[in-house]
Parts: structure tokens; C-alpha cells; sequence
């Protein structure tokens, strides 16, 4: 067992207030091994082998506190795992590494939840946990990301075999062009979306809010005009948060049909 791992056994990796949400939705809570990291897993399986799943992952939570990176950068506000509690489909909710409970994992460092948050060490424990939470029982994948869980989804689809589309919610594609936004330093040791190839074969939904000041939506509109196969939809009235888990069954049917058709 690697020394990582010792240091979470009795961790709770998942919060209670994530763990009781999960039971109250008649999901299971595990962990499983990344490729360097461990990951919170967060499941609910209905359907038969061979079936779709929906993956979600969770935006960036609190990298910062003040000038400081945060001891903890699990969110207090866990939007993509209430999406997921919305879902009807097979739904796997997968942990950022050093997320929830991790964060003093020996392997983890503030530089994998500020600088390099969507670096290759990163991107490489998280295709490793998504390939656990499918098994041999999904042929097809969705990556749905809220805020950085979208950055992070939309660097996943070219490296997992099988997926089929990707959701991205608010999400900053274009990393570059969303620091110089609000003034940030560069996230020197992380990869910008907008500057990588993707399968063009793979259908990206783009939400984005019109209200958005966390992500505005004017930082993220030349993902769309560069990167091949993408449809961008911007909801007026939607800001980061508000109003995507109340009007996500709606959200969700409308995308999943334009990713079967």
C-alpha cells in the first residue's frame, strides 16, 4: 500500500456533509487509487453493463486563502455533485486529487489545487480514476465539469477511450485569457484548454452564464470559434452558481439528445 494511502485510511475522505448528501441520494462513497493520487468516488449505478455513465467533477473550490494557498481546497459549495444527484443515468462524481480529506496525502502539494491544478499530474491521476469508476461496465463516458471540473473534463476527453461527449459548465477554457480577466498570476504549471488539440469527433456542449462574474462569459467565447465540434450556450440570466441545478433536468435532457443524435 503505497504511504499516501496510510495517511487516509481513517481520514473520512469524503466530508460528512458529502457523505450524508450521497446517502440521502442513494449513492455509494469509495476512494480508488489514481495514478499518483487518491480520489474521493461518489457512485450510483442503475443501469445494465454496456451502458453510458455520466462522470462529473467538481470546480476548483478555495486554492487561495488571502495570498496563501488554502490548507484544504475542498468547495463548500459542491454544485457538480447536486447536478449529479439530479441525473438519471448511471453518475460517477470524481475527486479532484488532494480533495476532500487529502490534502495532507504524502504525495500532495498546494501547487495541485493553485498553480498546477490542471497540470499533467493532475489530468494523469484523474484519467486513472475514471478508468476505476467505469470498470468493465460502461462503453460510453460524458464528461460533465462545473467551473474548473469543466477545464479539467474538457483535457480529459482526447485521453479516455469511449467518451462521447463532454458537458462543461461555466467553466474557464481559456485560462490565459480568464487570469488576465481578474488579474491573476498565470497558472504557469497547468494546460489551457484553448491552446490543446481535441477529437473532433467528440461533441462539446459549452454552457456558460451571461451573469458569470466568477468565469465571464466573454473569457471563454473563443474556445468556441477555435476549438472543432464545439456548440456554445449561453444563458442570460444564469451567473456561476444560480440557476444551473435548478433547471439542470431540463439542461440535461436537451444535451443528451443532441449527444445521441
Amino acid at each position: 500500500m503505497a504511504p499516501y494511502a496510510l495517511l487516509s485510511l481513517s481520514a473520512a475522505c469524503a466530508t460528512p456533509s458529502v457523505s450524508d448528501f450521497a446517502a440521502s441520494h442513494e449513492m455509494t462513497v469509495r476512494e480508488v487509487d489514481g495514478d499518483q493520487f487518491r480520489h474521493l468516488l461518489i457512485e450510483r449505478l442503475r443501469a445494465p453493463s454496456g451502458s453510458r455513465l455520466h462522470v462529473y467533477i467538481e470546480g476548483d473550490g478555495i486554492p487561495w486563502s488571502g495570498n496563501l494557498p488554502s490548507a484544504d481546497p475542498t468547495p463548500r459549495n459542491t454544485l457538480a455533485l447536486r447536478l449529479a444527484s439530479r441525473d438519471e443515468n448511471d453518475i460517477a462524481y470524481v475527486g479532484r486529487p488532494c480533495y476532500f480529506g487529502h490534502s495532507g496525502d504524502l504525495r500532495c502539494h498546494p501547487k495541485y489545487w493553485t498553480s498546477h491544478r490542471y497540470g499533467e499530474e493532475v489530468i494523469g491521476s484523474m484519467v486513472s480514476a475514471v478508468e476505476r469508476a467505469r470498470q468493465a461496465r460502461h462503453s460510453e463516458i460524458v464528461l460533465i465539469g462545473h467551473s474548473g471540473g469543466g477545464t479539467l473534463a474538457a483535457l480529459l476527453e482526447s485521453r479516455i477511450e469511449g467518451v462521447v461527449g463532454i458537458i462543461t459548465i461555466a467553466a474557464n477554457l481559456d485560462t490565459d485569457a480568464w487570469t488576465e480577466s481578474h488579474g491573476y498570476d498565470p497558472l504557469a504549471g497547468s494546460l489551457n484548454p484553448i491552446r490543446q488539440a481535441r477529437n473532433p469527433a467528440i461533441l462539446h456542449l459549452q454552457f456558460v452564464g451571461g451573469r458569470d462574474t466568477t468565469v465571464p462569459a466573454a473569457s471563454s467565447v473563443n474556445y468556441s470559434h477555435i476549438q472543432p465540434n464545439v456548440e456554445r450556450f449561453e444563458f442570460e440570466e444564469f451567473d456561476h452558481v444560480c440557476c444551473w441545478e435548478d433547471e439542470w433536468p431540463v439542461i440535461l435532457h436537451e444535451a443528451s439528445t443532441r449527444l445521441i443524435d
